[in-house]
């Protein structure tokens, strides 16, 4: 049996990887496919066990080896007398409660432990690479796909290798190594092209049907290469097709939301802006949002946190005597749905409406809108967002201050519930933004 020690292989300071790891929660699964893709996150799973005790004693193995850099010999040399003793070792007959079918299944054996061990690890020091490269990506911006070039490497995994995309390509959403067991691939931070070409995925990116033994079909993203002028597909495996760093750090951006949606708007606004400026974490909620947005095929009533209120937003509101219930910004599957569908001629483009938490997090200007006729804000108060659009164009965002939206409690009950909602946006002429009768800059300038 080989010795694998990942973390020399990825050449990462282990402090991220095992900050990913362990910020994981526990889930029994029997079916690999109970837990899909970005869930695994979130919580630590392990096929076939169904024992709390036992899951534990895995992962703490797995935890030494990220902790104490334990090789796959030590780790197998553990583990292996533990489970044995616990009974999940070898085969053993299955009965499906639904179907009564019995089938036989493989419990713990080395070749299992090899794959759970390697997996884990690859995956944790994958996620906490993205996260560095994430951190570094304004002077970093192209990321070059690496792959190990021996007998072993998959032929579209080689086909991959050396091809450059932006950080922020759709791709790595899908494509972010590990790309299936025993993948050992990465990806290079880069500051310049140094002369080679820059890919992007654009109307490459497609789903594709693979089948799996069982004869059930698990659909994937797949990118559409040119191969020595021959059209190829590169593809994740099954429950592979989703970037671990990024499920990781959106579950940590949305998780950061929650905790201060109850928290004094003030220090919510600034808690967070620490968060975002430290963690780079901008970024996978822009990714979050951009996937939830461009799912929406009809309303279902549905709200998404996309941001927080800039502190001296919450400060001028303040100063007005306008406190907001929360800072948390808030947006509807109905607006969103209606800004893709939009097709006039003034309309916010789809692809920068996509990067809504971008724009609420560095507006070029913040507006409160103002009663003509007395020259106090409005009520309800409402924000107009400013922002660049390409083409020397301005767009603007409306954001309703405490606007109460329906709300359905776990009995079933429907409460009101103030939010600060986006709603409507269009391209406008700048200048109108300039009547200080009818605007008052909070943030920025006009």
């Amino acid at each position: 049996m080989e010795k694998i020690d990942l973390s020399h292989a990825f050449g990462l300071p282990p402090e991220k990887a095992i900050e990913y790891f362990q910020q994981k929660g526990y889930k029994l699964t029997w079916d690999w496919r109970e837990m899909w893709q970005e869930a695994h996150a979130k919580a630590f799973t392990v096929a076939k066990v169904m024992n709390t005790d036992i899951l534990n004693d895995i992962r703490g193995g797995l935890d030494d080896a990220l902790n104490n850099g334990a090789t796959f010999q030590e780790f197998k040399q553990k583990l292996t007398p533990l489970l044995q003793d616990k009974g999940w070792w070898g085969k053993t007959e299955h009965v499906d409660t639904t179907t009564g079918e019995v089938s036989t299944v493989q419990l713990g054996s080395p070749r299992r432990l090899k794959t759970i061990y390697q997996t884990n690890l690859q995956t944790a020091y994958m996620a906490g690479r993205y996260k560095s490269m994430m951190e570094i990506s304004g002077s970093h911006p192209y990321w070059q796909y690496v792959a190990v070039l021996d007998g072993r490497t998959r032929p579209m995994h080689r086909a991959m290798n050396g091809r450059i995309f932006r950080y922020d390509d759709p791709l790595w959403g899908y494509s972010y190594p590990p790309n299936g067991f025993n993948c050992r691939c990465r990806v290079r931070a880069r500051a310049d092209l140094g002369g080679a070409t820059l890919d992007n995925s654009d109307g490459k990116l497609i789903d594709h049907d693979i089948q799996m033994r069982d004869g059930s079909t698990v659909t994937v993203k797949a990118l559409r290469l040119q191969v020595n002028g021959q059209d190829k597909l590169f593809a994740p495996d099954a429950g592979w097709s989703y970037n671990p760093g990024a499920a990781w750090q959106e579950n940590m951006a949305n998780t950061a939301l929650i905790k201060m949606q109850t928290a004094i708007p003030a220090v919510a606004a600034l808690a967070m802006r620490e968060i975002l400026a430290q963690t780079g974490m901008i970024g996978a909620l822009a990714e979050d949002f951009r996937t939830w947005a461009s799912s929406i095929e009809h309303s279902r009533g549905e709200l998404r946190r996309i941001g927080m209120l800039l502190p001296e937003v919450v400060a001028g509101l303040e100063a007005r005597n306008i406190r907001p219930a929360s800072a948390l910004i808030t947006v509807r599957d109905e607006d969103v749905l209606h800004t893709h569908r939009d097709q006039k001629e003034n309309r916010i483009p789809w692809e920068i409406y996509q990067e809504l938490p971008r724009l609420l997090d560095a507006p070029r200007a913040v507006l409160l809108e103002l009663d003509t006729k007395t020259g106090k804000p409005k009520q309800p108060a409402a924000l107009l967002y400013v922002f660049d659009v390409p083409g020397d164009k301005t767009g603007k965002l409306v954001m309703q201050i405490d606007y109460e939206v329906d709300v359905r409690e776990a009995s079933g009950k429907k409460v009101k519930v103030p939010m600060n909602i986006l709603q409507s946006g269009k391209i406008i002429n700048p200048n109108a933004l300039q009547d200080r009768k009818t605007y008052e800059v909070l943030y920025g300038g006009i």
